[in-house]
């Protein structure tokens, strides 16, 4: 096997959800490129194996095709239209997850350092609409939290969401109208 294939091999390995969350504990203590990148490097591979979950056909070689660099669903954002546009997500967890996206794209491709206490950062972190309720509340336990820890906040409610939607059938939007209908 050569020395890149192996590269490539490493970096895809998925860890278990006891993993995930020594992983996302651990990441509260890195530097926030680190937690930027490694952290929606999680919630990708999480919505890659949701959308290989839905797929009719998915031996090896056409799941190498699809999800292999310059394949069609080689990068996030094409995993999220994808995931979007048939049914396997909502639009408002799609808006979600361009934005965690773009948060990681930020870090990844940056010339200087970036924080998430950087402006633009920050901003991006408080447009996440999942911490809308959270941050909003008047509760005496209310949260107070920096911008990186909402972030990795945001994360762990998306990916408790992803897996909910892979553990139903249907789309995303009939999983969550039987939630509702359950909770009624």
């Amino acid at each position: 096997m050569s020395n890149r294939k192996a590269l490539r091999d490493l970096s895809q390995k998925f860890p278990a959800r006891p993993e995930i969350e020594k992983i996302l504990n651990e990441l509260r203590d890195k530097d926030d490129l680190h937690t930027a990148i490694m952290a929606v490097s999680i919630v990708e591979a999480t919505l890659e194996r949701l959308i290989i979950s839905r797929l009719r056909k998915s031996n090896k070689d056409l799941l190498n095709d699809l999800f292999q660099f310059r394949g069609p669903l080689g990068d996030f954002n094409s995993k999220i239209l994808i995931a979007e546009a048939f049914g396997i997500i909502t639009d408002p967890l799609a808006h979600e997850l361009h934005s965690m996206r773009a948060i990681r794209n930020a870090f990844a491709h940056a010339k200087m350092p970036i924080s998430f206490t950087d402006k633009p950062v920050k901003q991006e972190v408080e447009s996440l609409r999942i911490l809308g309720p959270m941050r909003a509340t008047s509760a005496p336990f209310k949260l107070q939290l920096d911008s990186k820890n909402w972030f990795l906040f945001a994360i762990r409610m998306v990916l408790i969401m992803l897996e909910q939607i892979a553990a139903m059938t249907g789309t995303a939007d009939q999983v969550i109208e039987e939630a509702l209908r359950d909770t009624t």
